[in-house]
């Protein structure tokens, strides 16, 4: 069901009370932000889930703060949306069989978890390859299938990654394999590999982009099922993990033939991203961008029918981001235009995987190269005023350095350890990111461990992250001034130039 916001519900929409209209020279207080969230947290949300009227409802309510605030749309044919098609996946049987030199080989079909592209996928006889951790990545000199044809094969790669800083993600190593014409890739997971839970997954929905090259067939096995598997074959699996080094392996085809066949149930459908813009000057800009994102979508009706508390509203995972965002679109908006334009990308489906996030980083409203940085907003609302400001996505001088600096400026404290850096994967920005755009998230909610841990564990993705006493909106407003100060430096190009990544040359 596509989840363009019908035109029948936008009075629905504007029946609740809109929020009055700022000052533009006023400090942005906890009452603003907080009526956003009673709003797009509220029942009649119904927990904000993508492809639902809940998405309807809360995308049409973000194009009309947009508008009052004065922002122009940025997204598809000179709308406020861009358009992310996702399909959903479900698992509804497999049947795998193996031979060694024409002969059978014994295989338990609960040892291995299938899931197919299309409605149906079979692929028979196939040679079977085992890649190692199937990396492709030529400009360090490392590619594991080099010299090795694997298109139609079946290949086996291992899960877990080593403990190398920017080790490619297992989605990016799969892709590698399909993109060499993988016919399937099966992940092998070590013992603390949870199996059965593996299992289940498999048999959930499980989405992804539309436009995401997939092999025909996905799965995972547990090490021990393709150590039993090789062995019967009169390989060893010990040696094909050790005889060579990392950095120098290469796949190895082994005495394997594989036969597979895999029903999946299909659902495409569309979501959508809501993007807006304060037009700069455009004075020395060269075209370039400042980006605010935040994710609007949460997990919807997450309880099942005849529960208590069915719905999920995400009054801090996001609507507390979202509501930030708006704020902080009408004090740009509200003073004298900047150099640089500024983007406000409100993203769907960032609990699915970052796919409208990666959607947008793929598929840009402007050219990628032309943001200069990008400034994501996402579980705000957990840390009183005066908290030390921590940061994710430190390591760009230029921009570390502005930063610090505006924190400094307007009295807060710098969290100056780099705790909160494994959350980095977790969040929109990371999407940016991988697609070359220096992407941060700054505020007090990041450095204090024990209470980000606190909402984690105990209020993160349930119905009791509600509306109610436990919002910490002094210090997000806190936090949202401080993004207001950090974003009118950065969209001057006078104070902030685009760092450099990797071999590029500086920004001119």
């Amino acid at each position: 069901m596509s989840s363009r916001p019908l035109r029948i519900l936008l009075p629905l929409v504007l029946c609740f009370a809109a929020p009055a209209l700022a000052r533009d020279d006023a400090p942005i207080a906890p009452a603003d932000m907080r009526r956003h969230i009673e709003i797009l947290a509220s029942d009649a949300f119904e927990g904000r889930a993508p492809g639902t009227p809940g998405e309807a409802r809360t995308t049409a309510y973000i194009v009309d703060q947009f508008r009052q605030r004065g922002l122009e749309p940025a997204g598809d044919n000179d709308g406020w949306f861009q358009a992310v098609p996702l399909v959903e996946r479900t698992t509804q049987s497999h049947e795998v069989a193996f031979t060694a030199n024409g002969r059978s080989i014994d295989f338990d079909q609960a040892d291995i978890a299938l899931q197919g592209r299309e409605a149906e996928e079979r692929i028979v006889d196939a040679p079977v390859i085992f890649a190692g951790h199937g990396v492709r990545v030529p400009e360090r000199g490392i590619d594991q299938i080099a010299g090795t044809d694997v298109r139609g094969a079946v290949v086996i790669i291992l899960l877990d990654p080593p403990q190398v800083p920017g080790f490619p993600s297992l989605s990016d190593r799969v892709k590698a394999m399909a993109d060499a014409g993988a016919a399937a890739v099966i992940a092998l997971g070590g013992p603390d590999l949870p199996w059965a839970e593996v299992q289940r997954f498999y048999h959930y929905p499980a989405t992804k982009l539309a436009t995401q090259d997939v092999p025909p067939i996905i799965g995972a096995m547990p090490l021990a099922a393709a150590e039993h598997l090789i062995g019967q074959a009169g390989g060893h699996l010990d040696r094909l993990l050790n005889d060579q080094p990392g950095t120098t392996f290469h796949a190895v085809t082994l005495p394997l033939r594989a036969t597979l066949h895999v029903t999946t149930q299909i659902h495409a459908y569309s979501t959508n991203n809501v993007v807006g813009r304060i037009r700069g000057t455009g004075a020395g800009a060269n075209g370039e961008s400042l980006l605010y994102l935040a994710h609007w979508d949460h997990l919807g009706l997450c309880r099942p029918e005849g529960a208590a508390h069915r719905i999920c509203n995400g009054a801090v995972d996001n609507a507390s981001g979202v509501a930030m965002m708006i704020e902080i679109a009408g004090r740009l908006a509200g003073q004298p235009r900047p150099a640089r334009d500024i983007l406000f990308l409100a993203t769907t489906s960032e609990e699915k995987g970052l796919l409208g996030a990666e959607y947008f980083a793929t598929h840009p409203v402007v050219p990628i190269r032309s943001i200069v940085a990008a400034i994501n907003m996402d579980t705000v609302a957990i840390a009183p005023a005066g908290a030390p400001v921590a940061e994710i996505g430190r390591g760009f001088p230029p921009l570390d350095s502005i930063i610090s600096q505006t924190i400094v400026a307007a009295g807060r404290n710098i969290d100056g350890d780099d705790d909160v850096e494994s959350l980095a994967q977790r969040q929109d920005g990371w999407a940016l990111a991988r697609a070359g755009v220096p992407s941060v998230m700054i505020g007090g909610g990041l450095g204090d461990p024990a209470r980000l841990g606190a909402f984690l564990r105990d209020v993160y993705h349930s119905p009791a992250d509600q509306v109610g006493p436990s919002l910490e909106l002094d210090g997000a407003a806190e936090d949202a001034n401080l993004l207001v100060a950090i974003g009118r430096r950065l969209a001057d190009p006078a104070t902030y130039q685009r760092p450099a990544r990797n071999n590029e040359e500086p920004a001119q």
